[in-house]
């Protein structure tokens, strides 16, 4: 059995991941803001691979560094472990979208991240995802895992394909390059398309 460890994007649920079609043989699991992980045997699992989306990325690097003897495939898609700054989103930028929190500007981001309509929820926890976006700009990463395999965007508004590239060509990452937005699962047929054929780890 093998395990998916997927750290979701900011304000995201599971139905962004749904349409993905995966094998009996592995298991899914789907962590939302706060992030936390419990009760899972790692232990059980022939191999574990650990996918970050968008913010998800940032969260999926602080487990990996607090869990470094994990055996594990790492794959970050669409975002940086730097959320704010040189590689992510522009400090102002920032916090202009948390002072700015609203119903319709959050519709505007979920258009600009290229979000299917249907996936939008029109009753959002506001307060939530202000303490999400608190969470980050109060503790940024100062040190960061580096990932194993990357997706990038080219059309991403929401942190720049240009700026992502230039973090990750400095690791020892391999990166595939695709034609879509942040959001990217229209990309992805299943899981497969993000974690490998089963020969290739």
């Amino acid at each position: 059995m093998h395990l998916i460890l997927f750290f979701n994007g900011w304000g995201m649920k599971e139905n962004v991941i749904e349409k993905l079609a995966y094998e009996k043989n592995i298991e899914v699991h789907c962590i939302n803001y706060p992030y936390t992980i419990d009760n899972i045997s790692f232990s059980k699992y022939k191999k574990i691979f650990v996918v970050g989306w968008s913010f998800g990325v940032y969260y999926a690097s602080k487990f990996l560094l607090e869990n470094k003897n994990l055996n594990c495939v790492s794959i970050a898609i669409n975002g940086v472990p730097y959320v704010i700054g040189e590689y992510g989103i522009s400090l102002k930028m920032f916090k202009l979208t948390l002072e700015t929190l609203s119903l319709d500007n959050l519709r505007k981001f979920y258009f600009n991240m290229g979000l299917p309509l249907n996936l939008f929820d029109e009753s959002p926890d506001l307060k939530r995802l202000g303490l999400e976006l608190k969470d980050i700009l109060q503790n940024p990463a100062d040190r960061h895992h580096s990932f194993d395999r990357v997706f990038l965007g080219t059309l991403d508004r929401i942190i720049p394909y240009s700026k992502q590239l230039k973090f990750y060509q400095k690791e020892a990452s391999t990166i595939t390059t695709l034609q879509c937005n942040h959001y990217p699962f229209e990309a992805f047929k299943n899981w497969r398309d993000i974690i490998g054929e089963e020969d290739e780890f």
